[in-house]
């Protein structure tokens, strides 16, 4: 672990403010608000106390539960999909012990008192990062192909804990898929498809309709500071990581960086 900025000691320094979001507010309302404010997290209060933290990943995960399969966000509410559990910290707690908050958790709370404030992927490596390249510490990949039906690779999502896949094809990159992505494209569904038409189609729904081809990636030897500066500069939760023959060997996510911070 390298601390790349010595202005940073503690909590307080790595704060900032933190965007809230009311437990009976749409999500439809949250997800509006994480676009805005360009998170993929939001505090989650209700009568001014602080109750949870609600994400992207959970909103993706509620819209594209069974039961809400093609419901759309505008329907549901926020304490549907929001976590009561999550880290707090003092505010003059030292930048290496906030460091080691992140081995179990995305974002840690400062709770110095009102406003409410937060340490994100964005603020922790502005203070400390991994050294070494993407192979020293990329994960294994979690793949499928640009054919397999979306469904099928949501049941994976689940089963193995993913938040987002890359899709290959012989063993090269042609893009990734994320829970979003599923999420959006099946709400989308009540909007544009009668509803005896629609269990059909989203059973018939592929993987190459929904993802995203334009894919930001690294290789193998691209030092660590290197990829995270590529996920800052883009605004994206990951990475794939490529060997010199363009063949899809790893990948580094913002869980991966934080798990390696010490």
């Amino acid at each position: 672990m390298r601390f790349d900025n010595s202005s940073f000691a503690t909590a307080s320094d790595l704060a900032s403010a933190a965007f809230t979001v009311d437990k009976s507010d749409r999500l439809s309302h949250a997800l509006s608000l994480m676009e805005k404010h360009r998170v993929n997290q939001l505090l989650v209060v209700s009568d001014g106390e602080l109750i949870g933290i609600l994400t992207k990943r959970g909103i993706a995960r509620t819209l594209g539960a069974s039961e809400d399969l093609i419901k759309p966000a505008s329907s549901l509410h926020v304490a549907k999909a929001m976590e009561d559990i999550f880290e707090a910290a003092s505010g003059a707690l030292p930048v290496g012990a906030v460091a080691r908050l992140f081995k179990s958790s995305d974002i840690v709370v400062v709770v110095n008192g009102p406003p409410p404030k937060w340490i994100t992927f964005d603020e922790i490596v502005k203070a400390v990062r991994p050294t070494g390249v993407a192979s020293d510490i990329m994960d294994p990949p979690a793949t499928c192909s640009s054919y397999d039906r979306v469904t099928h690779v949501r049941r994976r999502m689940i089963d193995e804990n993913k938040w987002w896949m890359t899709v290959t094809e012989e063993n090269k990159l042609v893009g990734i898929i994320t829970e979003n992505d599923i999420a959006k494209a099946m709400s989308h569904f009540r909007d544009i498809v009668k509803s005896y038409y629609q269990d059909s189609r989203v059973r018939k729904l592929l993987v190459d309709d929904i993802m995203v081809a334009d894919v930001v990636f690294a290789r193998t030897n691209t030092s660590c500071e290197a990829v995270i500066d590529l996920m800052l500069q883009h605004d994206v939760e990951g990475v794939p990581i490529l060997d010199p023959e363009d063949a899809m060997v790893g990948i580094i996510t913002q869980s991966t960086v934080l798990r390696n911070l010490d």
